[in-house]
C-alpha cells in the first residue's frame, strides 16, 4: 500500500448564525486571513477598503467564480521588468494585466505568495510552481471583479492529490462552517500555460462583509506556526483589518493564565465556546490537524462587535486534509495550545467534543464525500497530465488519489471510531 505523506491542517467553524446570506453560526462568527497557512514572513498587507460587497447570493461573478464544477482561468500578462522584480522579491505587488474568466482588468496587483510552498517564476531550477495573488484596485481604486478585489491562487505543492483545497472547503460550507469557497483554475502567464491552482476564496475585508452583519470588528490570522493565547505567542497573530487592537487578546490569555478547569464558565466572556467546539470538531472531521487547536498555525479569528467582541474561529488551509493518526501521530486530542489543554483539561469540555465529532461524522457520512472527490478528480486530469510546472509526476497524483479514495470512504467511521 502506498504511504501516504504527513498532511495536517484545520478547516472549520462553528454552528452560529451568520450575517449576510450565509448559512450556519449564530451572529457571533466570523474570522479571516489572508493566505492559506503559507503567508510569507513579514507579509503584513491588508485590504482596508470599507465599501459594502453584495450579497453573495446576489452576486452572480462572485458565485459563477468558485462554481468547483467549472475549470476557471486565468490569464495574466506582466512585463518583463515585472518578472524580475517578482523574482528578486516576490512579496511585492508589480502592475498585471488580467483576464478572468474573459473579463479582461487591466493593471492590477500581482505578487506571489506561500512560505514553505514558496517559489518563484525562474524555471531554470526546475521549481516555477509559484502562487499567485491579484489585487484588483492596487493600481486602478475602486476596481473590482463582481465584489472580489483579491484573487488567490495556490499551487498545490504540498498535495499529492491536487484537490484537497477544492474539496475540503467546499464540504465545510455546505455543512455551515466558516470556509472560504474554493475551485480550480488553469493558469497562463504571458501566453503561456503555467498549469491547475486552487482559486481559494481571499480571507479579507470583503469575506467578513460576506458573513456578518457588522464587519468591523478586529480580525486576526496566523503569521507564523507560533501564534497561540500566551505572551510569546501573542506576537504571531497578525491584524487583517479593524485597529488592531490586540487587548480582546490579551484579556483571553489573561483567562488562561489563571485557568482553572471550567472552560465553559471562565472563557465564554471572552469567545463563543459553543462555536469554538465545532470548529474544532470538524477539524476533527476533516483530519486538518495542521491548524489551532493541534497547533499555533492555519486559523482565522474574529471579533464580533455585535457580541460583544466574544472570538469566533474560522478555518484555513485544507491542503493537507484526511490526515490520519497511524501516519503523523495526530489525533484530535493532540492540541497542543492553550485552549487545547484547556478544554481537555476540563471533563465536561471533552464529552462535548466527543459527541460534536461523533455527530459529524453522522453529518459526513451522509455527503457521500468520495462522490464529491472524485468529481474534482475528473475535472482536474487533463490539466494534472499537461500541467508544465506541475509539482508531481501524474503517476505520483493517480496513485494517491487512489489510496485517498479508500481513505475519504472510511472516514467517517474512523473518526467515530476514534472519538468514543
Amino acid at each position: 500500500m502506498l504511504t501516504p505523506l504527513l498532511l495536517l491542517a484545520c478547516d472549520s467553524t462553528g454552528s452560529i448564525q451568520l450575517g449576510g446570506n450565509e448559512t450556519g453560526a449564530d451572529p457571533h462568527t466570523a474570522a479571516a486571513v489572508d493566505t492559506d497557512g503559507d503567508q510569507l514572513p513579514g507579509d503584513t498587507s491588508t485590504d482596508t477598503d470599507t465599501d459594502t460587497a453584495e450579497e453573495p447570493d446576489s452576486d452572480v461573478v462572485y458565485s459563477a467564480w468558485f462554481d468547483e464544477t467549472v475549470m476557471h482561468t486565468v490569464d495574466i500578462t506582466v512585463s518583463d521588468r515585472g518578472i524580475r522584480d517578482l523574482n528578486n522579491n516576490g512579496r511585492e505587488y508589480v502592475e498585471a494585466d488580467v483576464v478572468l474568466d474573459g473579463t479582461p482588468l487591466p493593471q492590477v496587483g500581482l505578487r506571489l505568495k506561500g512560505s514553505s510552498t514558496y517559489q518563484d517564476l525562474n524555471c531554470s531550477d526546475g521549481y516555477c510552481k509559484a502562487s499567485f495573488k491579484i489585487k484588483t484596485d492596487e493600481y486602478l481604486p475602486d476596481q473590482k471583479f463582481g465584489s472580489l478585489q483579491r484573487i488567490t491562487l495556490n499551487n498545490m505543492t504540498t498535495d499529492y492529490t491536487q484537490s484537497k483545497e477544492v474539496v475540503v472547503y467546499n464540504i465545510l460550507r455546505d455543512a455551515s462552517q466558516l470556509a472560504s469557497r474554493c475551485s480550480y483554475a488553469r493558469v497562463t502567464l504571458n501566453g503561456e500555460p503555467w498549469g491547475l491552482y486552487a482559486n481559494v476564496e481571499a480571507v479579507d475585508d470583503e469575506w467578513v462583509e460576506r458573513r456578518f452583519t457588522d464587519p468591523s470588528g478586529n480580525l486576526w490570522a496566523t503569521a507564523s506556526s507560533g501564534a497561540d493565547f500566551t505572551d510569546t505567542g501573542l506576537y504571531f497573530w497578525e491584524s487583517n483589518s479593524g485597529d488592531g487592537d490586540k487587548s480582546q487578546l490579551q484579556a483571553l490569555t489573561r483567562a488562561l493564565a489563571r485557568y482553572e478547569g471550567d472552560f465553559f464558565g471562565e472563557l465564554s466572556g471572552l469567545m463563543n465556546v459553543d462555536q469554538y467546539l465545532d470548529y474544532w470538531a470538524w477539524c476533527a472531521a476533516m483530519g486538518n490537524y495542521d491548524g489551532y487547536p493541534f497547533t499555533g498555525n492555519d486559523v482565522i479569528l474574529y471579533e464580533d462587535p455585535l457580541d460583544e467582541r466574544r472570538m469566533v474561529f474560522a478555518p484555513w488551509g485544507t491542503d493537507e486534509s484526511f490526515d490520519q493518526y497511524e501516519s503523523s501521530g495526530r489525533i484530535w486530542y493532540n492540541a497542543y495550545t492553550t485552549l487545547g489543554y484547556a478544554c481537555l483539561a476540563d471533563a465536561a469540555c471533552v464529552a462535548e467534543l466527543k459527541v460534536r465529532i461523533q455527530a459529524n461524522a453522522d453529518v459526513t457520512e451522509g455527503m457521500d464525500m468520495l462522490t464529491r472527490a472524485q468529481a474534482a478528480w475528473d475535472l482536474s486530469e487533463a490539466d494534472v497530465t499537461t500541467d508544465p510546472t506541475r509539482p508531481f509526476p501524474p503517476s505520483d497524483v493517480w496513485a494517491y488519489r487512489d489510496y485517498y479514495a479508500a481513505v475519504i470512504d472510511g472516514w467517517p467511521a474512523y473518526t467515530r471510531q476514534k472519538a468514543l
